[in-house]
Formats: structure tokens, C-alpha cells, sequence
């Protein structure tokens, strides 16, 4: 029950910070959401280095509501994706996957009423959360294989890309299912 409420809350807060335009209240958010990462002692260099990775997707998205838009809503829409990957890190550090994984199953429960198994929503969850590391050392390692080819890397080469990864991230998901099939869990 407590990480249902933890994640109830988690995506509420997260939608309501779209709806704030003061900036000192974004700012008090910002330190709030500081002084939880304190508390709950998160590894707090991590997080300034994720931040820094995502600084170009910030910038870039600033770049196009200044554009679009005006150079306030540019600033706004900047201060808020920076707070929101701070409670996202914040709550991906404080669950773990089988955790969030549960919660999920356990919000769907109304869904028996329509007979659809929360359990394989579950698992469905869980496998893709796992998937995502997978995924981006697949990214990684096609990405040097191409850099050592001499090939360089274009928009045009995306499908060059992602067919070999895809291929390999959609094997590793039949050896899970064959895997969880063998440990006798079986889908309806």
C-alpha cells in the first residue's frame, strides 16, 4: 500500500509541476526536491551527472519554446523538465523494479472486473524496465561498431542502426519469456 501511494503521489506531483508558472515556486520546488535527495541519501554526483547528460535535451527544448513561443516560456518549460528528471531520479532510486513492477499490477487491479491478468501487466513492466540497459549497451556498442567501420553517423543511418538492435533486443526478450516459461510461470 505504501508504494502505491508513493507512486500515486510521485505522478501527480510530476504532472502538476507543468501546471506552475511562478518562478519562485519553481525554485522552492527545485530546493524541496534537493533536500529529499539529501534526506533519502541519494548518491547526489550521479544525479548532477545525469543532469549534465540531459543538459542538451533541456537546451534543446528551451531552444524551441523560445522560439515558438517566448523566451519566459522557453525558461519555464527548461526549470521544469530539470525538476521533473530530479523527482524521477529521486523515485527511481527509492523503488526497485519488482517494486514498481507490483505497484503497477496492483493499480490494475480493477481491470479483473474485464477479466485481464494484472499479472502479466506486471511482468510486461518488469521486463521492459529491464530492457532498457540492455537496450542502450546494444545502442552503444552497433554505434562503436560503425565508428570503427569509418562509417559516420547520420539521420539517414538510423534504420543501419536500429535493425541489428532491435534483432537483439527482441532475442534477449524471447530468452526471458522461455526463461520464466521454465520457471513454471505461464501466461493465459
Amino acid at each position: 500500500m505504501k508504494n502505491i501511494i508513493k507512486f500515486i503521489v510521485f505522478i501527480m506531483y510530476t504532472i502538476s509541476i507543468f501546471f506552475v508558472s511562478d518562478f519562485r515556486l519553481l525554485a522552492i520546488l527545485f530546493l524541496l526536491n534537493f533536500l529529499i535527495a539529501i534526506y533519502l541519501k541519494i548518491n547526489l554526483k550521479k544525479m548532477i551527472y545525469n543532469l549534465i547528460i540531459l543538459f542538451p535535451f533541456i537546451m534543446f527544448t528551451g531552444i524551441i519554446n523560445i522560439i515558438f513561443d517566448s523566451l519566459i516560456a522557453g525558461i519555464l518549460i527548461s526549470i521544469r523538465i530539470v525538476i521533473c528528471y530530479n523527482v524521477t531520479y529521486v523515485f527511481s532510486k527509492t523503488m526497485t523494479v519488482s517494486e514498481l513492477a507490483n505497484t503497477i499490477k496492483n493499480l490494475c487491479c480493477p481491470l479483473k472486473l474485464f477479466k485481464i491478468n494484472t499479472e502479466n501487466i506486471g511482468i510486461m513492466v518488469s521486463i521492459s524496465i529491464c530492457m532498457i540497459p540492455v537496450f542502450k549497451s546494444e545502442l552503444y556498442s552497433v554505434i562503436q561498431a560503425m565508428k570503427s567501420k569509418g562509417k559516420m553517423m547520420r539521420i539517414s543511418s538510423i534504420t543501419i542502426i536500429m535493425k541489428p538492435i532491435l534483432i537483439s533486443v527482441l532475442k534477449k526478450t524471447n530468452e526471458i519469456e522461455k526463461t520464466l516459461v521454465a520457471k513454471g510461470y505461464e501466461c493465459e
